[in-house]
């Protein structure tokens, strides 16, 4: 079963409640960010969490909570959801917390042991759930901390082995403009993951020219991408000059063996430096005809003083003779 890295990052905003708003500021820092798990039916794994106060004398007071999640949107954000909305992906119940209650001194770490109990009905793809961290406030009178944090909570991914579904497609690929005049050339793509499981595709764009050389090939970024979703991709060629038609394939290697891609095609025509290439030509050409037709014209000139002072020569000779 190959293993896809799980990747989704929440804003602090959503996990941490209101009425954090006091002066008085407390990092927490929690790792990893992220745990990827392929597991078996009936299976136990053990999991270790680690949480940071980087507080420099603020004693941390947390409340460990288990949730589940589903991605909606194309930015592939988490949306924390309760166990029927799930569906599923359901994998909260399945999860054991060493502790609910964390207290952790100023500058210092401490660690929280889940124990992920798989049914031995789990069904096969992708279960999704978080460990969350929040805030105690106004304990025995104490006033409410404002937390300053980039991460507060870990993400699991897991994959149950079996009769897993893989399926994606492209669903939109393109360049902002078809026609340009100068690189560079940006381009937008959208995936939809299809299958049982969060994929996390290898995606890259190959350039060809319209004599079918390749020119370049684009490496864009590895995203998660939760199941029956998508996710926008991007990528820029550097390119400035060119001419003519292009094309550009989009292949985003997904699954065992498994390839979605599209082609498209766009051009890069300097249309105003053609025109400035043009127009300078003809005024060359111009002063070209120009030129020829003057010296012609003087040419035709000398050549009628010459018939001339033949002619004179002429009239003298007879003259002479008479």
């Amino acid at each position: 079963m190959k293993k896809f890295l799980f990747l989704f990052l929440f804003p602090i905003s959503y996990f941490l409640f209101p009425s954090l708003t006091h002066a008085q500021e407390v990092s927490l820092v929690v790792s990893p960010p992220r745990i990827d798990i392929t597991a078996n039916p009936g299976e136990t794994i053990q999991k270790t969490i680690k949480i940071t106060n980087d507080s420099a004398d603020r004693e941390l007071i947390l409340q460990a909570r288990t949730f589940d999640f589903i991605v909606q949107d194309n930015l592939g954000t988490p949306i924390r959801v309760t166990e029927t909305a799930s569906g599923r992906y359901l994998a909260s119940p399945w999860f054991t917390l060493e502790r609910s209650e964390l207290v952790i001194p100023p500058k210092s770490t401490t660690q929280l042991v889940a124990i992920i109990t798989i049914p031995q009905d789990a069904l096969p793809g992708g279960h999704y759930a978080g460990v969350f961290f929040e805030p105690v406030t106004n304990r025995g009178g104490k006033n409410t901390v404002s937390y300053t944090t980039t991460q507060v909570g870990s993400l699991f991914g897991i994959t149950i082995a079996g009769d897993i579904k893989y399926d994606a497609l492209v669903k939109s690929f393109q360049t902002k403009l078809n026609f340009n005049e100068f690189g560079p050339i940006d381009f937008t793509a959208e995936l939809e993951n299809q299958s049982d499981t969060h994929i996390r595709p290898t995606t890259k764009i190959v350039i060809h020219d319209m004599l079918g050389r390749q020119l370049t090939e684009l490496p864009l970024d590895e995203v998660n991408i939760f199941p029956y979703t998508s996710r926008l991709l991007n990528g820029t060629w550097n390119q400035v000059w060119g001419f003519g038609r292009y094309t550009a394939t989009l292949s985003a290697a997904y699954g065992p063996g498994l390839v979605a891609s599209r082609t498209i095609y766009f051009w890069i025509m300097p249309y105003r430096l053609i025109a400035a290439i043009v127009v300078a030509l003809l005024v060359l050409l111009a002063v070209f005809i120009l030129i020829r037709r003057h010296l012609k014209s003087q040419n035709d000139h000398r050549d009628d003083e010459i018939d001339e002072l033949k002619r004179k020569i002429s009239e003298l000779e007879n003259n002479s003779r008479q």
